[in-house]
């Protein structure tokens, strides 16, 4: 059992939801990566994502799309994202895995990536890009690898397909809230149409699901409680760093989100 699926069990089995923050590496400000993630896992925070940068993040909204842009500009790249995984492994058992598009996997070879990711500590991969009909290629080298392969889930997705994404997810599924791109909600409302979402991923899958898109307060987390085993934030959170003039003031008004919300 691999380290995400042992904190969704173990979170579970108390009766409680696993919560994940997605982060940007070195933004908005350089040197922030480790500090901050540390900081997360301090506050409730289980599963860490690290954003891998990409030129054109189509499943992305605006913030990301933004602050992926600007670590794009301060030369972040998968080698300065393995060391920092490999600092922030050194300080937490938190919950490690990276968000990348397919391209910059491909770019930098998927054997050494995995190995790479293996060794400095990520636990798993969410690859946007990737449909689960065309894994293939691909999966064999990330189940010797023990890497996670996590595949994402949309409300659009008929019976057989989430039921062919749950026989080949790993660690956990990530549940799509919204027929769209990453972002704030502008209300609190929960469609009934996502819960009954939820509860057909719920229904096939023998893992653990994870909902995210446009997540950023803890009354839609209340709402959607009873039909995840956990909660994906991502923009609400990089907003909530970009309020700060200078990287420790990013780190406080983070937790001070963080704490509001998980």
């Amino acid at each position: 059992m691999g380290r995400t699926e042992s904190i969704f069990k173990n979170k579970n089995s108390k009766g409680q939801k696993v919560n994940i923050g997605y982060i940007t590496p070195e933004y908005p400000f350089a040197g922030i990566t480790v500090p901050l993630a540390c900081m997360l896992a301090e506050n409730n925070v289980d599963i860490i994502e690290l954003g891998v940068p990409f030129s054109d993040p189509l499943a992305d909204g605006p913030t990301i799309q933004k602050s992926s842009y600007n670590a794009l500009l301060h030369d972040v790249n998968l080698d300065k994202i393995f060391n920092y995984v490999k600092n922030i492994r050194e300080k937490s058992k938190v919950g490690l895995v990276l968000m990348s598009y397919i391209n910059p996997i491909l770019s930098y070879g998927v054997s050494d990536f995995l190995n790479n990711a293996k060794n400095s500590g990520v636990d798993g991969v969410i690859i946007p890009d990737l449909p689960v009909e065309e894994i293939e290629f691909i999966k064999d080298k990330f189940d010797l690898s023990g890497v996670d392969l996590i595949l994402l889930a949309a409300p659009t997705s008929p019976l057989e397909r989430l039921e062919n994404i749950a026989l080949h997810s790993r660690g956990f599924i990530y549940c799509v809230s919204v027929t769209g791109v990453t972002g704030v909600q502008q209300n609190n409302y929960i469609e009934d149409s996502t819960l009954r979402f939820l509860k057909q991923v719920r229904d096939v899958s023998p893992i653990s699901i994870a909902i995210g898109f446009g997540l950023s307060n803890a009354a839609q987390l209340e709402k959607l409680a009873d039909y995840t085993d956990g909660f994906i934030i991502g923009s609400a959170l990089i907003k909530s760093l970009e309020q700060a003039d200078d990287k420790e003031a990013a780190i406080k008004s983070a937790q001070k989100f963080i704490k509001s919300v998980y």
